[in-house]
């Protein structure tokens, strides 16, 4: 069974203030999976997920994006990725204005709120290393 987190420790470990807390349940941005609140007096539990959840809403705010546009951007991705939990599976990334979801196939940055334009392509350097690697490794198993 997944442990469940009270809100006094969903703040210690993520240091989203109770005020966050209530007002980003309030607005569906993360609520607590485990135990939601059914009003004053009433204990919220949140699953690890909800506070990796809660810490990628913090980090974003914290790099200057507004509760709306991020508001705006989970609705999105929700629609966009078929998915009710696009903070858990997704590589977000922004520049405080917007938020940018790096996609698989084909390596791409997209704006979220620009309608998925793309912004740029990703040269990931490591993994073509790796292929190069391997292809070096393979070519000396054949001819050696």
């Amino acid at each position: 069974m997944m442990r469940a987190y009270s809100s006094s420790e969903a703040i210690r470990i993520t240091k989203v203030s109770q005020r966050c807390l209530d007002y980003w349940d309030e607005r569906g941005i993360v609520r607590p999976s485990m135990k939601r609140s059914r009003g004053k007096g009433f204990e919220r539990r949140y699953s690890f997920h909800d506070l990796v959840k809660l810490s990628v809403v913090k980090h974003l705010r914290d790099a200057g994006l507004s509760l709306q546009r991020i508001q705006k951007s989970l609705k999105l991705l929700r629609k966009i990725t078929g998915t009710q939990d696009p903070l858990i599976d997704r590589r977000l990334i922004t520049d405080g204005k917007s938020i940018h979801v790096l996609t698989d196939n084909p390596a791409a940055l997209e704006d979220v709120l620009g309608g998925g334009q793309l912004v740029f392509s990703v040269v990931a350097v490591d993994q073509i290393q790796k292929v190069v690697e391997k292809r070096v490794s393979r070519l000396r198993n054949v001819a050696g």
